[in-house]
C-alpha cells in the first residue's frame, strides 16, 4: 500500500479509534469529538482496503441505555464465537453492548455498566479487547491505571481478579508506581501479539497535550512482565502534527498499521482527527512516521 498523503482517513473530528479485521472486511469505531467531549452516539465505518471508507453508520445510541446518556467515549469492539461485542465507555463507566453485525446495532447486555465509575482506583474508560491464540478473551482498561482480566466465555464475568500492568511500566523505569505520572503511562491501552510476543502500547501525557504520544512495551507472557527500552515512543516527532494518541492496529496484506488520532485546532476549540499510518519494526520496536498517512483524498 503506497503512502500518499498527510491526510486524515475519514473526514470530519473523530478520536480514539478502535479498528476491527473481521475476515477481509475492516471497522472503524472512533469517538464522534464535539466541544466538551459529550456527544451520546457510537458509529461504525466500513472498509475493505483501510484506504476507502464508507460510513458513518450508527452502531450504537446511548438513548437507548438507560444508566448513561452522555460522553460517548473510546469503544473497544471483537468478535467472539460468533458475536460482536462493543465495550464502551460512557459518562466514565464501561458497558457491554452485543450484536450480531459488526455494524450493528449493538444493544447493552446488562443494563448497568460492566465497570463502575472508579472502581479499580482509576478513570473507567478506553477498553480494549484481545483474543489469544487459544480463543481465550481479555479486557484492558483504564486512565491512570492499566488493567487487564481475562474473561468468562459470557464476555461480562470476569475469571479472575483484575492484573495491574501499569506498575510494571514504572518499574521497568525506575519510577514508584504510586506517584502519578502521565509521562510514563496515562490511558488508552491496546494489546497485540506480534511475533510470538505482547505488544502493549498505550497513550502517555494528556489528550490535550501536544506531547501526546504512543508508547509500547513487549512481554513473552500476557500478564507481563512487560519491558521497554529507554526510547519506547512510537509515534514519532514531527513538526506538524502534535497530539499523535489513542491507537490501535492491524494487518493487511501481511503489514501492521496504527490507526490514531491526532490534534487540530478548529475555531479555537481542541478537536481531533483520526489517521492511519503504517509501521516499521526496528528488532520489537514498533516505529510510525506520522507524517505519512494512508488516505483517498488529499488535506
Amino acid at each position: 500500500m503506497d503512502i500518499m498523503t498527510q491526510a486524515p482517513i475519514i473526514k470530519g473530528e473523530w478520536a480514539d479509534p478502535f479498528i476491527l479485521k473481521d475476515g477481509e472486511d475492516y471497522y472503524l469505531y472512533p469517538t464522534k469529538d464535539s466541544d466538551g467531549w459529550v456527544y451520546e452516539k457510537f458509529h461504525v465505518f466500513h472498509s475493505k482496503n483501510l484506504i476507502d471508507w464508507d460510513g458513518p453508520h450508527l452502531a450504537l445510541d446511548l438513548n437507548d441505555v438507560s444508566w448513561a446518556h452522555t460522553k460517548a467515549w473510546a469503544p473497544g469492539i471483537t468478535k467472539y464465537n460468533g458475536k460482536y461485542y462493543m465495550y464502551f465507555s460512557a459518562e466514565a463507566q464501561i458497558g457491554v453492548a452485543v450484536s450480531d453485525s459488526p455494524m450493528g446495532p449493538f444493544v447493552d447486555i446488562l443494563g448497568r455498566p460492566l465497570i463502575t465509575k472508579d472502581e479499580y482506583d482509576c478513570q473507567s474508560i478506553d477498553a480494549d479487547l484481545f483474543i489469544d491464540d487459544d480463543n481465550h478473551p481479555y479486557l484492558l482498561w483504564g486512565q491512570g491505571k492499566c488493567w487487564i482480566v481475562p474473561l468468562e466465555k459470557d464476555m461480562v464475568t470476569f475469571k479472575t481478579d483484575p492484573i495491574l500492568l501499569s506498575d510494571q511500566l514504572y518499574e521497568n523505569c525506575r519510577k514508584d508506581p504510586k506517584v502519578f505520572d502521565s509521562g510514563v503511562y496515562n490511558e488508552g491501552p491496546h494489546l497485540q501479539k506480534v511475533n510470538g510476543k505482547y505488544l502493549l502500547t498505550w497513550s502517555n501525557y494528556d489528550t490535550r497535550d501536544p506531547r501526546y504520544q504512543i508508547c509500547f512495551a513487549t512481554s513473552q507472557h500476557i500478564y507481563g512482565p512487560y519491558e521497554y527500552p529507554e526510547d519506547n515512543r512510537v509515534t514519532q516527532p514531527s513538526d506538524q502534527f502534535f497530539g499523535t494518541g489513542h491507537a490501535s492496529m492491524t494487518q493487511y496484506k501481511n503489514e501492521w498499521y496504527l490507526v490514531y488520532h491526532r490534534l487540530i485546532d478548529k475555531d479555537r476549540t481542541l478537536l481531533r482527527e483520526t489517521c492511519i499510518s503504517k509501521i516499521t519494526f526496528e528488532g520489537d520496536k514498533p516505529v510510525v512516521d506520522v507524517n505519512k498517512t494512508i488516505s483517498n483524498y488529499r488535506i
